[in-house]
């Protein structure tokens, strides 16, 4: 019989595993971290919360060596330590699950978790115990997978827990996970908890860090509060409440989390037919103006490629997208946005942004793309950029920093507001608040609330339960690339919604 762990199987020790005192770190215009104090003792799992911009990865960047600290000192055991790369970090037993995933999509599962530490049996790769330890590795996150399998054909959620298993095969004594269930159904994320109390018992020490706040009352025995690149203070999980952390969080209270209008439903406006892709079969359903539609499956069940197969990202094989009726021919997500149509892909890192360009040129980029004006014009490009950062309180010393110097929060909304300013008749966004903080997440349920009272169709594909229940007026679950169920909102639930995603 497996043994079901939970936090009463944990004890934490006194024994101080990592601290940091008095770190400062500062970029060019923005002091990301202000004097921080951290310390985290042997099996204890340590929530850090704060909005997107706060600094808490900055400070998880800064603890696993991809930052140095411009003051300050780290220690581990009670020695001073200095990491000058990420693998310095790694060697002392930090391993770090970032928010944006890092692999090498043309080479196998097994390969990506052994990366840079590939088994050798004289002096050749000894692939045999490779593809065995990976097996087992991806067993204690809950996935049975071929290692020999190329990790670009694996789904988001796949990718995310092959990352947890890559970092705990090393012997790792502080685990810093970065929005590790962004990507995870209920089914996943309860298989990642299981690892968390198990790791826990055993004596690792875990930094958690989750917008999911109800996340932190099941994993954490303690939560630091960062805001404005300093801790505003701590208190154990035990003598929190939910308004309590979101009051720390943000500095004010958030009463209305879900601000879901009811706003008049309209005429159909897309219909898909018979769409059939190496993944999905045969799924038709429409959409109403007016009408946030609801999306949800677990892993594998083709959920998240029906946004990108109606943009034009993925080769239909069958069947027919309308738009008011009228039948389009989309080959490529050029086509879709010419037609009305925008998506906000889940992978915003890889197929949403140009990292290496600034906020203002990403924001227009699918402007230009529809437009196809020869000259670009500054200052009405700038004008667009300054009303989105202000309109989705994107944090950003201005529109011309690099999006890569962002948080993954802010990123996303560089991406909504690239889609937003097309005014898009349809707009798809597959899983929308993913690692974007409650404060945000309020403020774009809102813009979604705007777009379909101004008659937009809105179209969501999400994990998160409490999104897709809160939001949508109808929801499709699908299993096994099929749809195998239809729910309005008032007989929406939970439990239904489960059912329907397993097959029932």
């Amino acid at each position: 019989m497996v043994k079901h762990y939970s936090k009463s199987d944990r004890r934490v020790s006194d024994e101080i595993v990592m601290e940091a005192h008095g770190i400062n770190k500062s970029f060019p215009g923005v002091k990301a971290l202000s004097n921080v104090d951290i310390t985290i003792r042997k099996g204890e799992v340590v929530a850090l919360l704060g909005e997107n911009g706060a600094g808490k990865s900055t400070l998880i960047k800064v603890l696993s060596g991809v930052y140095q600290p411009d003051s300050g000192i780290i220690k581990m055991g009670g020695r001073d330590v200095h990491f000058e790369v990420p693998l310095q970090a790694r060697q002392a037993g930090i391993g770090v699950i970032h928010q944006e995933l890092n692999y090498v999509p043309t080479v196998s599962i097994a390969e990506n978790i052994f990366m840079g530490n590939i088994p050798k049996k004289h002096g050749f790769v000894d692939y045999k115990t490779m593809y065995r330890r990976s097996a087992e590795i991806m067993k204690l996150v809950g996935l049975e997978l071929d290692p020999k399998m190329q990790i670009g054909s694996c789904s988001v959620a796949q990718k995310q827990l092959i990352e947890l298993a890559k970092v705990i095969s090393d012997d790792v004594k502080v685990l810093i996970m970065d929005e590790p269930t962004s990507a995870l159904n209920d089914v996943e994320t309860e298989h990642l908890f299981q690892f968390i109390h198990k790791a826990a018992s055993e004596g690792v020490s875990i930094f958690y860090i989750s917008h999911k706040l109800d996340e932190l009352f099941e994993v954490a025995d303690r939560v630091v509060v960062v805001r404005d690149g300093c801790v505003t203070g701590e208190l154990m999980i035990r003598d929190a409440t939910r308004q309590m952390l979101i009051s720390r969080m943000v500095g004010r209270d958030l009463t209305d989390m879900y601000p879901k209008q009811s706003a008049k439903i309209g005429d159909t406006i897309l219909e898909v037919s018979h769409l059939q892709t190496d993944v999905l079969h045969d799924v038709s359903f429409s959409a109403k103006r007016g009408e946030i539609f609801g999306i949800y499956g677990l892993m594998g069940s083709g959920h998240q490629q029906i946004g990108s197969a109606i943009f034009g990202q993925d080769l239909l094989l069958g069947g027919t997208v309308c738009l008011e009726g009228k039948r389009l021919a989309i080959r490529t997500p050029l086509d879709a946005i010419k037609a009305g149509i925008a998506y906000v892909p889940a992978e915003r890192k890889t197929e949403g942004l140009i990292l290496n360009q600034s906020v203002t040129v990403n924001t227009m980029a699918a402007y230009y793309s529809k437009s196809r004006q020869m000259f670009v014009n500054k200052p009405h490009d700038r004008a667009v950029c300054d009303k989105w950062i202000k309109s989705l309180s994107t944090k950003t010393p201005s529109g011309a920093t690099i999006v890569e110097s962002l948080s993954g929060g802010n990123q996303q909304k560089v991406v909504l507001a690239k889609w937003l300013e097309l005014q898009p008749d349809v707009l798809i966004l597959n899983e929308p608040t993913r690692g974007i903080d409650v404060g945000a997440k309020a403020e774009i349920y809102k813009i979604l609330d705007r777009l379909v009272a101004e008659g937009k169709c809105v179209i969501i594909i999400t994990s998160e339960m409490p999104e897709l229940l809160a939001m949508s007026d109808r929801i499709m679950v699908m299993f096994e690339g099929k749809i195998s169920g239809m729910i309005d909102a008032a007989e929406a639930s939970q439990e239904l919604v489960v059912k329907y995603a397993i097959g029932g």
